[in-house]
């Protein structure tokens, strides 16, 4: 279904892929006292890829050009630069790092997901598949930016609103009270929103008041927004059936992994596995990549657009260097392969995104 609505012509090609991830909390639920994970950072699975077959590498002379110790087993973020975003791509070692990735060939590939934007879509896709209107689905894109934006503007109350409804288990005799609660939000913020937008989300959950059930919104887990981050996993096997993957040992995905059994037609597919860092440079690779990757996009959610902008503005010298690397690799690798790249983000975060590698 993802090939066929995104257009993904090239998901058929074969790869070796080499993973990591960052910022996985395992499971994000609503509590007495608030979220478990008061402030949840963007999580990240992915790493790098080459074309077939699986090489030998060597990061000998990566580590001497970064001047990392023999007494490192591995390499990991640290050794490359430390701090936050900022801070990370104001490191020369930094840009080496992601020069060394160019120069080598390697292909970049992630999957990004905002958890907070994520627990909140449910909401308008229960919406738009009982109301079942193929004019109106065209802008759901749209209203779950909308949405995104009137309810992270005070997160603190909408936690307060997931509480009082035990989210996402709202139920059926509770709808009517939760959609009333939102139109007021929605109207309270309708300055967050263009006169065109508010109007259309304000519509939306009129339309919602007048429906028999919220399909995503009834017969599930109270109080639990995000029971693991295993399916997203998942999606990357399914959708790169032809990739060899190599994964970094994480036991709770391990776990979820081997539940499952991947097939294409009658053949069964045995096309990932589990590695050790240690053993596997390439896995060592994405664990810089990637820690760097969670922090863009964390940085890039919890930044108002104005602020992107005004960064992006006074970026020093090295700092620009350094984002203009990432984003010719990532310019490079969507060109092999618009599969490398998938977003689980609001439109408007993906727009600051852009604008900060200056796209």
């Amino acid at each position: 279904m993802a090939i066929a609505l995104h257009g993904l012509a090239k998901a058929d090609r074969a790869y070796v892929m080499y993973y990591d991830e960052t910022n996985n909390i395992r499971r994000l639920h609503v509590r007495p006292d608030g979220l478990n994970a008061p402030e949840p950072q963007c999580f990240v699975i992915g790493g790098v890829a080459h074309t077939p077959p699986v090489r030998s590498l060597s990061l000998d002379e990566l580590r001497d050009t970064l001047r990392i110790q023999k007494s490192a087993a591995e390499l990991k973020l640290k050794h490359v630069a430390k701090g936050d975003f900022l801070e990370l791509v104001d490191s020369a070692r930094m840009e080496t790092f992601l020069a060394w990735i160019k120069d080598e060939g390697f292909f970049i590939h992630f999957s990004v997901l905002d958890p907070l934007y994520w627990s909140i879509i449910d909401v308008v896709d229960s919406i738009l598949g009982e109301h079942d209107e193929p004019a109106l689905f065209v802008h759901h894109m749209g209203l779950k930016n909308d949405l995104y934006a009137v309810l992270r503007h005070d997160f603190d109350q909408t936690v307060a609103l997931f509480q009082r409804y035990s989210y996402p288990n709202v139920g059926r005799e509770r709808r009517p009270a939760f959609i009333a609660d939102l139109l007021d939000l929605i109207q309270e913020r309708e300055a967050l929103l263009i006169p065109f937008n508010f109007m259309m989300l304000k519509g939306v959950m009129q339309i919602a008041k007048t429906l028999d059930s919220l399909p995503f919104l009834e017969d599930v887990e109270p109080n639990v927004l995000i029971d693991g981050f295993g399916p997203f996993f998942v999606e990357r096997l399914c959708l790169l059936k032809n990739a060899n993957h190599i994964l970094d040992v994480e036991d709770v995905i391990r776990e979820h992994l081997a539940g499952i059994e991947f097939c294409d037609g009658d053949d069964v597919l045995t096309h990932y596995r589990f590695a050790v860092s240690d053993d596997e440079p390439g896995i060592q690779i994405a664990d810089i990549l990637i820690g760097l990757i969670g922090k863009f996009f964390s940085f890039v959610c919890e930044t108002s657009h104005d602020e992107i902008l005004r960064t992006r503005d006074g970026l020093t010298a090295q700092q620009k260097r350094t984002l203009r690397l990432l984003s010719e690799l990532c310019d490079r690798s969507v060109s092999e392969n618009p599969v490398f790249t998938h977003y689980v983000l609001s439109l408007s975060d993906q727009q600051k995104a852009s604008d900060l590698l200056g796209d």
